[in-house]
């Protein structure tokens, strides 16, 4: 059996062995995209890390960190314009980041305006207590391909977004959970990829290793009642899919 290991959603830049890591992902030669949390962030790990195969850096802005950095603002602007790849972005409702809420709102708004016109990227959005403002706000003929990354919303949304063909980037925190596991159940076959969110998931806090993506493809083949050689097919064929 030939294993498929890809990430839509690592913090690479955040560990403190990233060069080991970025090694590491190349012998495994699993696709990942390493998203930042500012754009400033992103043109660091652009000069600093060296290239490679397997991993696309995402141009970010950390709704969290939206009013702290905000004059990073029209840098973001001009750098997702030259992006494929854009993350981690979106919007945080949580009660500690409610008083920047119109201010997220007008930057998630105006990046996919921008992502929009441009056509062709790929987005992987945050969306804690804030989904459905998200998928108000992207619509449902998006000019590219947008995932959900750690999805927590209700299972309004959740049908809402499956309909609008999203993807949904699961982790081992929501195998491990009972709503995790709902969300997971619901979940067309042919939308679902693999994220570690790392290094914010247990686990793999202190360092990366690929490992998780066979745990989480155990789960999958208990949740979705296949065997593993399926669900690697299926992984393989929808990360591809989110290429094209």
């Amino acid at each position: 059996m030939k294993k498929f290991y890809h990430d839509t959603h690592l913090h690479l830049d955040l560990y403190k062995n990233t060069y080991e890591i970025i090694e590491y992902i190349n012998s495994f030669k699993s696709y990942t995209i390493a998203v930042t949390n500012l754009p400033i962030l992103y043109e660091r790990a652009m000069k600093t890390f060296p290239k490679s195969k397997y991993i696309r850096f995402a141009v970010g802005f950390h709704p969290e960190l939206i009013q702290q950095f905000s004059e990073q603002i029209p840098l973001f602007y001009e750098k997702i314009k030259k992006s494929r790849y854009i993350g981690e972005i979106g919007l945080d409702f949580s009660k500690k980041n409610i008083n920047s809420k119109e201010l997220q709102i007008q930057v998630f708004t105006e990046t996919v305006k921008i992502c929009n016109k441009i056509g062709g990227k790929i987005l992987t959005i945050h969306s804690r207590n804030a989904a459905e403002t998200i998928i108000d706000i992207i619509g449902v003929n998006f000019n590219g391909k947008i995932i959900l990354h750690w999805f927590s919303g209700g299972l309004k949304q959740l049908q809402r977004a499956i309909q609008y063909g999203y993807y949904f980037s699961i982790n081992q925190e929501m195998v491990r959970s009972k709503n995790g596991r709902e969300i997971i159940s619901r979940l067309p076959e042919e939308r679902i990829l693999i994220e570690s969110d790392g290094p914010f998931t247990r686990g793999i806090n202190k360092d990366y290793k690929v490992q998780f993506i066979d745990d989480i493809v155990q789960e999958l083949c208990h949740i979705k009642n296949y065997d593993v050689e399926k669900i690697y097919e299926l992984l393989k064929n929808n990360f591809k899919e989110l290429l094209n």
